[in-house]
């Protein structure tokens, strides 16, 4: 009897042994795949604005799991509606811009304009992911962009008027290049722009890095709204 109970011991001890190493195995690996995720995160520049997805594709944007067009595809963005009351007036998919890293932004919340577009609102995918920066535009309710994301940093790109950075024509014209914090680096197309916009543009050299055509700057008062202005943005005021 006391042989069978030393038995039945011996294999529980087993057991248990057993089953603590693969807890600790599972731990091991539990923590190893935390410390990835931490280390692939602290290699994201931290953003936080609102953006429009600027595609014409019917198929839509493709949200992909990593910043790659070889990472899976979690999901898609319909491409631009038009306004109801306004079909001349595109309506964006809009979205949080919530990092970026190499040209690729980290997003998440899209959602549809129903109010815009007068329909139901389309069906697309929510969750966070990544877009090419090639795919986003902004608005923005400042009246110059900077050469650097800070408010004392030189005026490179402004209008002749005064006025903000966040007239239709221009959105359309602009596409995402980087971003930090609430500021975001922008790409302007100066051939997309009608003659009026183009005539009023004031560029510095410095705006002309990548090529006259197509100057970048930083601009801050982003507003997420499409049909209106935001109230109460804080950021640089100051006229060049």
């Amino acid at each position: 009897m006391r042989a069978e109970s030393l038995r039945h011991g011996w294999i529980a001890g087993g057991v248990l042994t057993l089953a603590a190493a693969l807890i600790g195995c599972m731990s091991d690996n539990a923590a190893a795949a935390a410390a990835a995720k931490t280390a692939t995160s602290a290699a994201d520049e931290r953003c936080a604005f609102g953006a429009f997805v600027q595609e014409d594709d019917p198929a839509g944007l493709n949200v992909r799991a990593a910043p790659s067009t070889a990472a899976r595809i979690l999901g898609t963005l319909p491409p631009s509606s038009t306004a109801a009351d306004n079909p001349g007036f595109a309506v964006r998919i809009e979205l949080d811009v919530l990092g970026q890293r190499d040209g690729w932004f980290h997003v998440g919340h899209a959602r549809d304009n129903e109010q815009l577009t007068g329909r139901p609102a389309r069906k697309l995918y929510a969750g966070d992911g990544w877009v090419s920066g090639r795919k986003l535009t902004i608005k923005s309710q400042a009246t110059a962009g900077r050469a650097a994301p800070e408010a004392g940093a030189p005026v490179t790109l402004a209008l002749e008027s005064g006025d903000s950075l966040d007239g239709d024509a221009i959105v359309a014209a602009t596409r995402l290049v980087a971003c930090r914090g609430g500021w975001a680096e922008i790409e302007l197309d100066v051939a997309r722009l009608p003659d009026d916009v183009r005539a009023q543009l004031k560029l510095a050299p410095a705006a002309k890095s990548a090529t006259a055509a197509r100057p970048r700057a930083w601009v801050d008062r982003i507003c997420g709204v499409q049909e209106t202005t935001c109230d109460g943005q804080a950021g640089a005021q100051a006229a060049p």
